[in-house]
């Protein structure tokens, strides 16, 4: 118990003496990160970062979305993305209007924020990719071999091989695949709490999530965004990942060293500070006071 109290300690002594944090920003002034999980995940999955965030002073919003964590929807009425990601949308319709924040979307939540940036551009100062898919604008012309990087990049988020849901529209990550594709480098803690807390992910077809994704340079692309790689990731191929930096390159990437593909379990502190560099390098318009 000392040791856990005393790395926790650790951790919040370099949170607030990171030198991230500019020396002409008032000192109470922060950033509101709006944090969207993974497929079978919820909330609970940030619940590290989110103590370390609020702890050095953050306002930290984690949302369900819906037939996850708490949420009372039943994964099996959902029938679109933008349904499964519609508390993250009405959250965004709801921000006030002169309050822009940091987005941050983790696996297959990327497509959520994507969604959100294009209908809410002016409330998002900044949006987090960690290590998620991130689709972009569709301009112009693609030959074969693009369309099909783009395609294989989407069906690496909809791969159905190994659930353990018998219907064939729902998917849900095995204590097996837990163990060795999400949590291969967390504390086991995380892998005992994944396993009570998942729920089945509602799938839906590549081609109708592809126009539900129909992204512009003039509303998504008009947001800064960032890429956080991580080094171990076992989920996420290194292929997809190069094809998402080459065909939609990031504002802003950086790697987390020896975390898996649940950064904020296995690295929350690297993922904290990284997040929060990110905010404060984008701040002129991602604060909120106190």
């Amino acid at each position: 118990m000392q040791k856990l109290l005393l790395s926790f300690l650790v951790l919040i002594l370099v949170l607030f003496s990171s030198p991230t944090r500019s020396s002409d920003q008032s000192e109470s002034t922060y950033s509101h990160f709006v944090l969207v999980h993974g497929a079978c995940l919820g909330a609970w999955s940030w619940y590290k970062v989110i103590t370390l965030l609020q702890t050095a002073g953050h306002k930290v919003t984690a949302l369900d979305m819906a037939a996850a964590g708490i949420n009372q929807t039943q994964p099996e009425s959902l029938a679109s993305l933008t349904e499964y990601f519609e508390p993250l949308l009405s959250f965004m319709e709801a921000l006030p209007s002169d309050e822009r924040i940091v987005l941050v979307g983790h696996s297959l939540g990327g497509l959520g924020i994507s969604m959100a940036m294009e209908r809410f551009p002016e409330k998002v100062s900044v949006a987090i990719f960690v290590t998620a898919a991130m689709p972009g604008p569709i301009v112009g012309s693609f030959t074969v071999e693009e369309l099909m990087k783009i395609l294989e990049m989407l069906r690496a988020f909809y791969s159905e091989e190994d659930s353990k849901a018998s219907d064939s529209k729902l998917f849900l990550f095995s204590q097996e695949e837990l163990k060795t594709k999400l949590f291969p480098l967390s504390p086991p803690q995380d892998v005992a709490l994944a396993t009570t807390l998942e729920r089945p992910q509602a799938m839906f077809g590549i081609l109708e999530s592809m126009k539900e994704l129909r992204l512009t340079r003039d509303k998504y692309g008009s947001v800064k965004r960032a890429f956080i790689i991580s080094e171990k990731d076992e989920m996420t191929s290194k292929i997809m990942v190069w094809a998402m930096l080459t065909f939609n390159k990031p504002d802003r990437q950086a790697e987390v060293k020896g975390s898996d593909h649940m950064v904020m379990a296995s690295k929350p502190l690297e993922l904290a500070q990284q997040l929060t560099t990110i905010a404060q390098d984008f701040a002129s318009s991602s604060t909120y006071h106190m």
